[in-house]
């Protein structure tokens, strides 16, 4: 996980000055964009360095995503061609995370800076000379579009999770593993946040049932998980791998307290609070938000975040998935998500074929459902 960190008093060319760095894992800084910033500092505002920095992290965490099939462009910035540079303007900045064009000129102006820095200093052999293309027209607000926005708004990869996960309070080691765990259940099982307290939900014994250890004791899921959701009614979900061990170390932990239910308090007690996981998103995003690490752009989009995006998140992973294992999207994720009808699953496929740069062909997927199916009571639920 890629973060920008405050440094201060470095000495440069016999002055001390504060600057920022790109760090990877908050440990190993990434020498070109961090020189970079060091040498702006030189002559720049400390609220323009930081905007520079808050540019470069978004651009050096996409060329980070490069395994991930959300890559848009190469993992090193010397081999990012003229294309790749577009798609990112267009693809990652304005549809995904839809900026304005003032606000994509100024990466612009970053990256064109940053790229001439790195060819002078003898970190590139050939000079680029990108065309930076950005379609002059307006997002438009047709309503189509709007959910496309908005689901793109919510939508958090796995770098954001970690960002939520780190940011969790740790006053209490308890209630912090717990309310990781919390997060954890939305964005890789799908849990609506009165469905982690739901007695019947995430039993310590059902647990223990449905995690299996091999000879070297790692613990893992080959089973669907049940969930009851409102009526009592029960869908099996499929559980992703990234949650088995948080979950078999958190059950250890409950079952040392002498809980009957994972969703418990310290002295073992069960939790009983129906918006138990929208009250620990909230109070994450606000601990995230003290941090002072945020562009304002940042800032508002975790503001418009919320417990149930994880659900969603889910959902829309859910359909990669899919297709990756080469099964039946429509029929397993409407299933797993517990939705009445296949056309709630429509809206995913949809945005997950954006997200992931898709073509989706013919009759794969039928447009006049989706905002049928965003204005129902099953896909907010």
């Amino acid at each position: 996980m890629l973060k920008l960190q405050r440094i201060n008093n470095i000495m440069v060319s016999g002055v001390h000055i504060d600057s920022y760095a790109i760090l990877e894992d908050s440990v190993y800084p990434i020498i070109e964009p961090t020189m970079f910033l060091v040498h702006i500092s030189q002559k720049s505002s400390k609220e323009s360095v930081r905007a520079y920095g808050n540019d470069l992290l978004k651009f050096f965490r996409e060329l980070s995503e490069v395994s991930s099939t959300a890559g848009l462009i190469g993992y090193d910035f010397r081999d990012v061609t003229d294309n790749e540079m577009n798609a990112y303007l267009n693809a990652y900045l304005r549809r995904k995370h839809g900026l304005k064009l003032k606000s994509i000129n100024r990466h612009i102006a970053t990256l064109r800076s940053f790229y001439d820095y790195a060819y002078s200093h003898g970190w590139m052999a050939e000079r680029k000379n990108f065309s930076f293309l950005v379609r002059s027209d307006e997002v438009k607000t047709s309503e189509l579009e709007g959910i496309t926005k908005q689901l793109a708004l919510e939508y958090m990869s796995k770098d954001d999770l970690k960002t939520l996960l780190d940011s969790v309070p740790t006053n209490n080691l308890f209630n912090c593993k717990r309310d990781q765990l919390v997060l954890m259940l939305g964005y890789y099982a799908n849990f609506r946040t009165h469905e982690l307290v739901h007695p019947s939900n995430l039993r310590v014994s059902n647990l223990d049932e449905l995690i299996a250890l091999d000879e070297r004791g790692i613990p893992s899921i080959t089973r669907s998980m049940k969930i009851y959701g409102k009526g009592n009614k029960v869908r099996d979900v499929r559980v992703w791998p990234e949650l088995v061990q948080p979950l078999y170390e958190f059950l250890k932990i409950a079952k040392r307290v002498g809980a009957k239910h994972l969703m418990c308090r310290q002295d073992g007690t069960p939790l009983t609070t129906e918006g138990h996981g929208t009250k620990a998103f909230r109070r994450v995003v606000t601990s995230l938000l003290l941090n002072g690490e945020l562009s304002i752009e940042e800032a508002d989009l975790w503001r418009q975040r919320h417990f149930h995006c994880l659900r969603k998140c889910y959902a829309t992973n859910a359909v990669t998935f899919c297709y990756r294992e080469g099964i039946d999207k429509r029929h397993f994720v409407t299933n797993w998500m517990g939705h009445k009808n296949h056309e709630t699953t429509e809206i995913y496929i949809y945005f997950e074929a954006l997200l992931n740069q898709r073509t989706l062909f013919g009759n794969e997927i039928d447009m006049s459902k989706i905002l049928k199916s965003y204005q129902s009571r099953d896909f907010r639920e």
